[in-house]
């Protein structure tokens, strides 16, 4: 047998679950976003450009970067979509940065 609530009183609804699985307030969650967004293009300008000019320099400058992109995603799961371009930059910018150095390396041991 069930019981019934006392006449006049409404049963207990409980509240409606949070529409956000996140932590972080909806402001934070986006200037992460765009923090990760600004941080994914420099690193894959950077890693480009350092195939041309500087790019010990610029490799490990963009490395940094796109690891800190990175980052931000996985903690704060935000901008899943610049997660792929932040991976390209770090590729590239580790390409780079062993391209130079095995450039200078021949550079000095054939001279």
């Amino acid at each position: 047998m069930s019981q019934q609530p006392p006449p006049g009183e409404q049963p207990f609804v409980p509240p409606p679950p949070p529409t956000s699985n996140s932590p972080y307030p909806p402001d934070v969650l986006a200037r992460q976003a765009a923090i990760v967004a600004s941080e994914a293009k420099t690193a894959l300008i950077l890693s480009i450009v350092g195939f041309f000019c500087a790019g010990f320099i610029l490799g490990i400058i963009a490395f940094k970067k796109a690891n800190e992109a990175l980052e931000i995603i996985h903690i704060y799961d935000v901008a899943q979509d610049k997660k792929g371009l932040a991976m390209t930059a770090k590729v590239l910018s580790i390409i780079d940065i062993v391209g130079w150095v095995v450039m200078l390396i021949l550079r000095f041991t054939l001279s």
